[in-house]
């Protein structure tokens, strides 16, 4: 029998998917802005170390634009684009 161990997903990578699926669904859209990091911090009940990976990793899939002093804004990209990277990431957890 071939029983792999059980893991959890990063909480930064909770964070991702849930604002993945947001733009995904049309709930957020290209230049809405997000809430200031205190104020996701609080909402996701997580440290700011975890909403700023998140961050990172949103802004490398291209997801969104941080505009320094300004904030950060959902950028205007191909829903695949999306998708692609969210869907290999599920794929990543399902095999580990």
């Amino acid at each position: 029998m071939n029983l792999k161990p059980i893991r959890t997903k990063k909480i930064y990578e909770q964070i991702v998917e849930q604002i993945g699926i947001l733009v995904a669904d049309g709930k957020l859209k290209p230049g809405d802005r997000l809430p200031s990091e205190r104020e996701l911090v609080e909402r996701f009940q997580v440290s700011r170390a975890s909403i700023r990976e998140a961050i990172s990793a949103l802004e490398l899939m291209g997801l969104i634009e941080v505009r320094a002093g300004e904030g950060t804004y959902i950028r205007q990209v191909n829903i695949d684009a999306v998708i692609a990277p969210l869907a290999w990431m599920l794929f990543i957890e399902k095999d580990t």
